[in-house]
């Protein structure tokens, strides 16, 4: 089976289909994980959820890095300036406070990836990842721009019910893998929350 893509929105295409994957992530089951008393959250996670975090970084670098009019990318990197007339400021401000932007959003992509490297493989196949608080923080603001740069890619609206689709749907993978990404964030920020102090 050769990799297949979303077809929304221009510039580089969101893969999410790859050789040999045949299960998206299970948008329904609720994610696995503990949280310990000094914030530390571990994450338990099927082959398929790991098999997706990883392709998650590899996506949005080639999005972060191109110079397209992509608007996936224009979700993730809007204008300071919406008027036209400030031309000259949104180019100054891009010069100044972009390469900034990308520098922090790719360290976290490689955050991410070294996360998922250094977990241990328990029950199988299974692997368990534990995020100390500040790479939770990371592993959030990823998520956030995968869900962004995916919904665009979907037409994912405020009205859109994200976990029901029609299984024989082309775009099931898709949307199943988004639902899943919307859940394990949703699922962090209960958690991040839940250990702050009262």
């Amino acid at each position: 089976m050769s990799p297949a893509y979303t077809p929304m929105g221009s510039g580089p295409r969101w893969s999410i289909r790859r050789e040999g994957r045949d299960e998206p992530p299970d948008h329904c089951a609720p994610v696995r994980f503990k949280s310990g008393r000094d914030g530390t959250v571990s994450l338990t996670l099927e082959p398929a959820e790991v098999e997706l975090l990883r392709d998650v970084p590899e996506q949005l670098r080639r999005l972060y890095e191109s110079d397209s009019d992509d608007p996936a990318r224009e979700r993730l990197f809007p204008r300071a300036y919406l008027d036209p007339t400030e031309e000259g400021s949104e180019e100054q401000w891009q010069a100044v406070v972009y390469p900034e932007l990308l520098r922090d959003r790719l360290e976290g992509l490689d955050r991410l990836v070294g996360a998922l490297d250094r977990g241990r493989s328990i029950r199988g196949r299974r692997i368990e990842v534990d995020l100390p608080p500040d790479e939770v923080n990371v592993w959030l603001a990823v998520l956030n721009d995968a869900r962004l740069a995916f919904g665009t890619r979907l037409g994912v609206s405020d009205d859109t019910d994200i976990y029901r689709f029609v299984p024989d749907d082309p775009l099931a993978l898709e949307k199943a893998a988004y639902a899943w990404l919307t859940t394990l964030q949703g699922a962090l920020v209960e958690t991040m929350l839940g250990t702050l102090p009262d």
